[in-house]
């Protein structure tokens, strides 16, 4: 635990010391506050648990230090000069959607695929 300020509050040892009692109650894990997988312990306690009273406290603990408690085993957020970086899902997209946006691209590629004249010097070419 190298940044744990959060835990200097009374509210927060005292959700601590309530979780502590239901979590050596379900699954006979003894949680202490100095142990390093302190938080990886709350994170898969709160993946496990079936009590949604206890996911309610860790929700709240989650809320008071700030961030999510991980397990480690977690990819860490893909970063870009320090900031995340979107996640899209993988798509089709054609040009007119790239350009124009969803809805225009709709009408668009319907509209135009087969009503384009092809003309040379002033001759329609193809089909008349």
């Amino acid at each position: 635990m190298a940044n744990n300020h959060w835990l200097m509050n009374s509210e927060v040892l005292t959700l601590l010391r309530k979780l502590r009692k239901r979590l050596k109650a379900e699954f006979g894990i003894t949680l202490q506050f100095a142990d390093y997988g302190f938080e990886a312990q709350l994170a898969r306690a709160r993946d496990k648990t079936i009590d949604s009273e206890t996911r309610q406290m860790i929700s709240a603990l989650e809320a008071r230090r700030g961030a999510p408690f991980t397990t480690g085993e977690e990819a860490p957020p893909r970063l870009y000069r320090g900031h995340p970086i979107l996640q899209e899902e993988p798509r089709k997209r054609d040009i007119y959607e790239l350009i124009y946006g969803e809805t225009l691209a709709e009408h668009c590629a319907a509209g135009q695929m087969g009503t384009t004249k092809k003309i040379y010097r002033g001759q329609r070419l193809g089909n008349h």
